[in-house]
């Protein structure tokens, strides 16, 4: 007897402690352990026979039609033992454990192919003369409630066959990929046929729609076998890296699933997809795509969205009043962050809507108008300025003209005095009848002079200084008429 025969003899299997400890997987395990036996085959037809219990017990039957039948009937009944399933990503499980696992299930089974039978009842296991004129019939009782064989047949039919499969005689709907790609994903197989490995191969992905009633899960060959709550069924065909109970994977599996499935699917997103935990898991992944990234934000936050900018707080406000979406720091992970700003997917606010000062130290100077430059309608302009300042603000104004196309504002006020950039507001801006100064400047004079006291556009008080404001010229206006006699005449300028 060699040392490997005798290690075989260390263990032995209890197999009301298996049973037990198998009571906790969900029922369906019961069919989908041997259905996929039977898919693995050269298998045309599978069918799967179990009648509604009587007295709590029942008859599962799964035949296939596989020209060889059952290769090796010793597998049967060897937990374990070496298989060919190990070495061949394309053919699902592991372990050759499943039909253990129903047997262990089972209060008598028998197992029936093309090379003989099996029977296990209670006098133990014993071969059988019986034979198939093709593929194979395994058949076992099983103690079931009616509640667990409803579950189980609903749970079938969320099965994906990629041969004819039926249940009790109605055959498991066909279904139609909503998108087919290819992607690189980790499987198992086993190293010269004996130890295993993890490797990574290209394999095809199917995208189906869950049905009503289905929670969205992963799949391996048309098996579910991980529920994930995601937004699709997603069928893997190759072999997918599970646990010995095959209904986990791993976190980093299952982000490199969403990964694949984001850059591919990310057109089919809808706004309430893209707050989902699995895109954001996918969105957060270094191997996320620039394209799924933005389209991702663009559902978040609106077409229009902006990050918040700490070094110009003032551009958060102005995005705001713009129409922005102001993204908070807190809205994204920060493995997120890391890919918006890698493909700069939302700029900051300070680049998109960047406050009206030109006066940071690393800014590019403004294009001024000389003294010399200044027209008559810019003089008066400027006269007005300073009165309206001496009335509203009691400040004695420095007023400057820029002329600059690079600066997208009509002008700003600062302690430093106002300037008035007029490659914005156009020469027309500061010509006309009184009527039309007072109407084209007022309104502009009014905005900035309130940041005399408040600095930011969307906040009450602000809205409460222009207001106040407004008042102090209406009385102006009536008390000290004097101050406004530069504008009058027919035209000016």
């Amino acid at each position: 007897m060699n040392n490997c025969t005798r290690r075989n003899k260390w263990l032995e299997v209890d197999l009301l402690g298996l049973r037990q400890v198998l009571g906790r997987r969900p029922k369906e395990f019961l069919v989908y352990e041997l259905v996929q036996n039977a898919w693995d085959e050269d298998s045309t037809v599978v069918e799967i026979t179990l009648p509604r219990p009587v007295s709590g017990k029942t008859q599962l039957s799964v035949r296939d039609n596989a020209r060889d039948g059952f290769r090796n009937l010793t597998h049967a009944f060897t937990l374990f033992a070496e298989s060919g399933k190990k070495s061949n990503p394309r053919q699902r499980g592991l372990f050759n454990a499943g039909e253990k696992f129903v047997l262990a299930c089972c209060d008598e089974a028998s197992i029936v192919t093309t090379t003989g039978g099996i029977k296990f009842d209670r006098s133990g296991r014993s071969r059988t003369r019986t034979r198939t004129h093709e593929g194979s019939v395994f058949s076992g009782v099983l103690k079931l409630s009616t509640s667990e064989w409803e579950h189980i047949c609903h749970a079938v039919r969320r099965l994906i066959p990629p041969v004819p499969t039926t249940l009790n005689d109605e055959r498991i709907a066909e279904r139609k990929p909503l998108h087919t790609f290819q992607a690189v994903l980790p499987t198992v197989v086993a190293e010269n046929g004996c130890e295993l490995r993890r490797t990574e191969r290209k394999t095809e992905i199917r995208v189906y729609e869950p049905l009503t009633d289905e929670p969205a899960a992963i799949y391996e060959m048309g098996l579910p076998v991980v529920a994930t709550g995601d937004r699709w069924h997603v069928d893997i065909q190759q072999k997918v890296p599970l646990n010995l109970e095959r209904d986990n994977v791993t976190p980093a599996y299952l982000r490199a699933v969403r990964v694949a499935v984001l850059n591919e699917m990310s057109h089919h997103l809808t706004s309430d997809d893209a707050s989902d935990s699995w895109v954001r898991d996918a969105v957060g992944d270094t191997r996320a795509a620039e394209g799924p990234v933005r389209k991702v934000m663009d559902l978040r936050f609106g077409a229009k969205h902006v990050t918040y900018d700490p070094h110009d707080r003032e551009a958060n406000l102005l995005a705001t009043s713009e129409g922005y979406t102001v993204i908070p720091p807190a809205s994204l992970s920060r493995n997120e962050w890391t890919n918006v700003r890698r493909y700069g997917a939302s700029l900051p606010a300070g680049q998109v809507t960047p406050s009206p000062t030109p006066f940071c130290e690393d800014g590019r100077p403004l294009r001024m108008v000389e003294e010399h430059q200044r027209t008559a309608a810019l003089l008066r302009f400027e006269r007005f300025a300073k009165e309206l300042a001496e009335v509203l603000i009691e400040r004695h104004l420095i007023v400057q003209f820029a002329d600059d196309q690079g600066w997208r504002f009509g002008g700003c006020y600062s302690d430093r005095g106002l300037i008035v950039n007029v490659a914005v507001k156009g020469m027309n801006w500061f010509e006309g009848t009184a009527g039309d100064l007072l109407e084209n400047w007022t309104p502009f004079l009014i905005h900035e002079f309130a940041h005399e006291a408040v600095k930011g556009h969307l906040s009450g008080s602000y809205h409460a200084e222009c207001c106040r404001l407004a008042g102090l010229l209406a009385r102006a206006l009536i008390e000290q008429p004097y101050r406004f006699e530069l504008l009058r005449g027919d035209r000016c300028g």
